[in-house]
């Protein structure tokens, strides 16, 4: 029993490893430019451009087809743990799904605007509280798209067969390129400082994510006022501590 227990685990492995290959090896054919980021009455206003790089025509999802992250420092509640960069998902996000896909032929591009708030709120459902933060230091915008129309269908298929049958994949279909998620390009920018700020040395700071913390979709925690003071309270405490501006 054990042994075909490690068997089974060995070619969960390997499947990894040659999904990993097959990744690693695939040429990108997406390409993301960001114009002109700038603070419009309290927006983050800016245009995407994504350019299929490639000779043949690839397939943009419709449903989160732009996903935006900012890099924040993770804060661990054990203190024998030290402090990481953690990319927090907050824009492009929906609790609604459609997967359908559009053609991107060779060499054209699509083009989307985007007004990112000042602020987004996390969660922390054991603590029971909901906080803001601040849009600033680094943005990550990540794109997601299939090489052939054959693997789009693929992954619709066995997106719609999860859905109705609550089935889960095999880990290695969860991998990047599989067929059960898209490929992805991203870019990295710096956030522009907002106009008001008092100190710049914050804007080039990330901003501190408690463990637990989580961004929510939809976020019906909003109305929680008891959870909203609890993360006013918190959010003070670590801009006392953290703030690059003491």
């Amino acid at each position: 029993m054990a042994l075909r227990h490690a068997l089974a685990n060995l070619a969960i492995l390997l499947g990894q490893w040659r999904s990993l290959v097959a990744q690693a090896h695939i040429a990108p054919m997406l390409e993301i430019h960001a114009v002109a980021p700038k603070w419009v009455n309290g927006c983050l206003d800016l245009t995407v451009e994504r350019v299929n790089i490639s000779t043949q025509p690839i397939y943009v999802p419709e449903w989160e087809g732009i996903i935006f992250s900012l890099s924040t420092k993770l804060i661990h509640d054990d203190l024998r743990k030290k402090d990481q960069e953690f990319w927090q998902e907050f824009y492009g996000l929906s609790d609604s799904v459609y997967l359908d896909a559009y053609q991107l032929a060779a060499g054209s591009k699509t083009i989307d605007h985007a007004c990112l708030p000042e602020t987004f709120a996390v969660v922390n459902q054991q603590g029971k509280t909901r906080r803001q933060v601040a849009v600033r230091g680094r943005l990550k915008i990540a794109a997601s798209y299939f090489a052939t129309e054959e693997e789009w269908r693929k992954n619709k298929a066995e997106e719609e067969e999860q859905f109705s049958t609550r089935w889960h994949p095999p880990l290695e279909k969860r991998l990047p390129g599989t067929g059960w998620r898209p490929l992805q390009a991203s870019l990295e920018i710096s956030v522009p400082c907002l106009p008001q700020s008092e100190c710049a040395a914050d804007c080039t700071t990330s901003p501190p994510i408690i463990e637990g913390e989580r961004f929510v979709v939809p976020d019906v925690f909003q109305f929680y006022k008891d959870w909203n003071d609890r993360g006013k309270t918190s959010a003070d405490a670590l801009y006392r501590k953290y703030s690059a501006c003491k």
